[in-house]
């Protein structure tokens, strides 16, 4: 009897010791951070300090280096960055892979877009700012980095534009700014492998509208009037007015020639006389001649 209560005993010690050996295999979750890298002058998304919605998280095969993204075709986790930058909300887990030598490794976009293999495409209208975390390592289960950054740019530039008047005649002259467009690649494309944004394979180019409430009322300061992002290129040569009381007009943008991603460039229209004379004079000898009237309009 004694024997079967000691063997009774060794064997609630054991459970009881059993219970405090760490389980090796359980799956060590990966978390995440966010940042916004500092931009040449504000845009739409300044920081992430106010948080963000929706952001696309991709993973690629694990690896211990050089992921190979060309392949990756879907979006791994949606997720939501908080006041402050932690990431959080994430529909689906990430875990460490359980073979120590592979690390994970991640990329992020937003707003969501329409994956293909090796790359995710967007159709913008002039109000999205892209930004993308490009491929990072989240380390592994033996040396994890958590939280693991993801370090968001924006892919396109920012056009903002001013208005002002030359005089208070061609405030009466043009009238009210019905529009100003940009003409616009609006089919884009990111491909994973090189984190480049450029047009589709098929292109497509729009006139779009600056953002801003519209008629704006001229006068001789200078006054914002509104924005657009649109994917960076050499030069922006000209724009699209229209006003009251002229009808769409083609206006030559000069000194930019070249738009950078994660810049915004300010564009200054000068809206001068409408139909405005320059004079040259000779002067002849006194003659009588024949009288005549005539008629300003």
């Amino acid at each position: 009897m004694k024997k079967l209560m000691l063997a009774t005993l060794t064997v609630i010690v054991i459970i009881g010791c059993v219970k405090d050996i760490p389980y090796t295999d359980q799956p060590i979750p990966i978390s995440f951070d966010a940042g916004l890298s500092s931009v040449n002058t504000r845009a739409p998304i300044a920081n992430l300090t106010s948080g963000l919605t929706g952001i696309q998280i991709l993973r690629a095969a694990d690896i211990a280096t050089s992921p190979d993204w060309s392949v990756v075709s879907s979006v791994a986790t949606t997720a939501n960055i908080a006041a402050g930058g932690s990431v959080g909300s994430l529909s689906v887990a990430q875990y460490y892979n359980a073979n120590p030598a592979l690390n994970a490794w991640f990329m992020a976009f937003y707003p969501s877009g329409t994956m293909g293999t090796g790359k995710v495409s967007w159709t913008i209208t002039g109000q999205e700012d892209i930004i993308v975390a490009p491929s990072v390592s989240a380390g592994n289960k033996t040396i994890p980095v958590n939280p693991t950054t993801l370090a968001f740019a924006h892919k396109l530039t920012q056009l903002q534009f001013e208005v002002l008047a030359a005089s208070a005649t061609a405030i009466t002259q043009w009238g009210t700014v019905s529009s100003i467009k940009v003409n616009a690649d609006t089919a884009l494309e990111l491909t994973l492998s090189t984190n480049a944004l450029a047009s589709a394979s098929s292109p497509v180019n729009t006139d779009l509208t600056i953002s801003g409430t519209f008629p704006v009322t001229l006068t001789t300061s200078a006054a914002a009037v509104g924005v657009i992002m649109v994917k960076p290129k050499d030069a922006l040569n000209t724009i699209k007015v229209t006003t009251a009381n002229s009808p769409e007009q083609t206006v030559s943008i000069s000194g930019l020639t070249t738009t950078v991603a994660g810049s915004a460039h300010k564009i200054t229209l000068t809206f001068t006389e409408l139909g405005g004379i320059t004079f040259s004079a000779t002067l002849t000898d006194w003659v009588t001649g024949t009288p005549g009237t005539g008629t300003v309009q």
